[in-house]
């Protein structure tokens, strides 16, 4: 099981636009393969570090989510959230957005790594029932593509408009 990886695109849009796709967490199902919802917790009302969401994921006949907390939010640079650990899914991963303006628009790397591994039983439950979850990259490419696409082609978009 990879416990770590990362991906990276250029999208030809300003960052803080792309900031803004990412940060807005209830978008996540516009984008991921896997993530098919998310809703802040209630009390949230702007993206700061300590502010929840709980995100809703699916993969094949698989239905699950998980409380997640934003650890890094810095408009047009940096968005990352880990997944909050509990008794039954013991394990968590951060995820990150960087974003670096480049002559084209954005450099957009997403990154993951797992800092606290599940069981050992969960693991090899993984391997049979979500083997896609042993190295993520190709849904975080995926991701990064409809990212991509939503930003380049949202005439609608504008740093003031996303925030």
């Amino acid at each position: 099981m990879r416990t770590s990886g990362d991906v990276t695109i250029e999208i030809n849009t300003d960052p803080r636009i792309v900031y803004g796709l990412v940060a807005d967490v209830t978008r996540i199902g516009e984008f991921s393969p896997e993530c098919r919802s998310a809703r802040w917790r209630p009390g949230t009302s702007i993206v700061t570090e300590g502010a929840r969401f709980r995100g809703r994921n699916v993969a094949g006949l698989m239905r699950w989510s998980r409380e997640c907390e934003v650890v890094t939010s810095e408009p047009g640079r940096e968005f990352a959230f880990r997944t909050i650990p509990t008794w039954l899914k013991r394990d968590s991963t951060l995820w990150t957005y960087r974003f670096r303006s480049v002559a084209t628009g954005t450099e957009v790397t997403e990154s993951y790594e797992i800092v606290k591994l599940p069981p050992k039983p969960i693991v090899a439950a993984i391997r049979h029932v979500l083997p896609h979850h042993l190295d993520m990259r190709p849904h975080m490419q995926r991701t990064l593509q409809a990212l991509k696409h939503r930003a380049e082609g949202g005439s609608d978009l504008t740093p003031e408009t996303v925030q």
